[in-house]
């Protein structure tokens, strides 16, 4: 699955420390978003970059660091087939991974950036879900500006 980066400059000022609560709000929108960690795959489904032609085996006598990166996800959870295969993911073991989860029936988290009204001045095109949600957004961000 090839995955797009999902940090869009979000810098260490959006990457809440270990401890503190995962909620941020985007910098792009301004909305609260969930952040979570997430690996980086090397394009054979595994999280380690390091290992050899063999992803199973690690080459020499230790473990490679894990490469991750912080990824947003919009508070909750949506149905996962109205939305493109790169744009939701699943939390196993405090981690982000992409795609959905069998035991989710059909639930799945989305990717802020998917859907998020700062980053699209129009309504995205990938999925209905994302378009659905980025009108949502825009809604819920015209009427806190009118103050209601």
């Amino acid at each position: 699955m090839n995955t797009p980066s999902q940090s869009g400059g979000l810098g260490n000022a959006g990457v809440p420390a270990w401890g503190h609560r995962l909620t941020a709000a985007c910098p792009a929108c301004g909305l609260a978003t969930h952040r979570h960690h997430t690996l980086d795959f090397d394009g054979v489904n595994t999280y380690r970059p390091q290992a050899g032609r063999d992803p199973a085996r690690v080459s020499g006598s230790q473990e490679p660091e894990r490469e991750g990166a912080w990824l947003a996800l919009m508070p909750g959870n949506y149905p996962a087939r109205l939305f493109a295969d790169d744009e939701v993911y699943h939390l196993a073991g405090g981690i982000a991974w992409p795609g959905p989860h069998h035991r989710d029936y059909g639930n799945a988290k989305v990717a802020h950036d998917a859907c998020c009204p700062g980053r699209h001045p129009n309504r995205p095109m990938t999925s209905r879900g994302a378009a659905e949600l980025w009108h949502a957004m825009r809604m819920r961000l015209a009427r806190s500006r009118d103050g209601r």
